[in-house]
């Protein structure tokens, strides 16, 4: 499908694939860490280099670039793409550059807990370990490490070290308040300061009573797992934990079809088709990234998605224009 995938790089470590890419101005980057790149520089006079790039700690975010050596000569003392990786890293690591660049941090998300709970005395801790276990084997990949993140960030700091059986309705109302006080998590942004409930708005405030209640339910799974495992013989813990109510609202915006006009005339080329393929469907970005010829018209008149967020795919249906819009894209391409 050809929309185009501007999060998706070419895999530079295969030669294959570098000689395959067209010359241009600007270098094509691999993500080492955040803020940390490698680039193959390919420009019209067939010169071909390895360049590194970091993030700067300016607010504008402003990038140093340096050429580390020629590409794909080896014969000639050109580097391959391990030297360039080896060298790219020890040129982040050069004093002068460590005092101005930007935190990094690894690509990919966390797949364990931060704490790793001992003792004898089994905590909320060891009842959590006991239930990212279970997880890892019987959620999707999309749903654990969501969870995960959750359990990471608000519960791990706040609850862990209580022995699970002192756990009452005293520690879930302190627990509920210090949820709802702190703000969202924005990326690896830093922290913002708790905020006191009375200074909320109502949107505001729904949107960390949904949150808390997420939390709450992964409580009351983790508990009453730990209680049918024969970890613990009080269910006082799990029977302890409610949720809040009216946290659910309907979603109410939409674009109309001038908004949705306007949208995409603020769009570049490249993403406009994109963005025409999500209004049309509704679809996420990734799940139009990952369509194939195949997956049009597959089952009747629309597209069939892949799974993402769960297990199970789905088939949406599509209008005229838009069904028409998926057609053509996939004009000339084989199945």
């Amino acid at each position: 499908m050809p929309i185009p995938d501007l999060t998706t790089r070419p895999d530079l470590s295969r030669l294959d694939v570098r000689q395959t890419l067209p010359a241009r101005k600007e270098p094509y980057w691999s993500l080492l860490e955040f803020s940390r790149h490698l680039g193959y520089e390919k420009r019209a006079s067939k010169r071909v280099s390895w360049v590194a790039r970091f993030r700067t700690k300016t607010k504008t975010g402003k990038y140093r670039q340096h050429r580390l050596g020629d590409a794909d000569r080896e014969e000639a003392g050109g580097l391959s793409h391990s030297d360039a990786v080896a060298a790219a890293r020890a040129w982040f690591q050069q004093p002068e550059n460590c005092r101005i660049a930007a935190d990094s941090y690894p690509v990919g998300v966390r797949r364990n807990l931060i704490i790793c709970p001992v003792g004898e005395v089994f905590t909320i801790g060891h009842a959590l370990d006991d239930y990212v276990e279970w997880k890892r084997i019987a959620a999707a990949k999309s749903h654990f490490e969501a969870g995960l993140s959750l359990i990471n960030h608000h519960i791990i700091p706040r609850l862990a070290e209580i022995p699970l059986e002192a756990f009452n309705g005293i520690d879930l109302r302190r627990f509920a308040k210090a949820v709802l006080e702190t703000p969202p998590k924005r990326g690896k942004k830093l922290a913002e300061p708790r905020r006191p409930i009375s200074q909320m708005d109502d949107d505001a405030l729904r949107k960390r009573k949904k949150t808390l209640n997420s939390l709450i339910g992964i409580l009351r799974m983790a508990f009453q797992m730990a209680w049918e495992n024969g970890r613990t013989d009080n269910d006082r813990a799990w029977r302890c934990l409610r949720r809040v109510p009216n946290v659910e609202r309907p979603r109410m915006l939409h674009l109309t079809r001038d908004e949705c006009s306007t949208l995409l005339a603020h769009c570049r080329p490249d993403l406009r088709r994109l963005v025409l393929g999500a209004l049309y469907s509704g679809c996420r970005a990734t799940e139009l990234l990952q369509l194939t010829p195949i997956d049009v018209a597959r089952d009747g008149y629309g597209i069939y998605v892949t799974p993402l967020k769960c297990y199970r795919p789905r088939f949406v249906f599509l209008p005229d224009e838009g069904m028409a819009f998926f057609l053509s894209l996939c004009e000339g391409l084989a199945s």
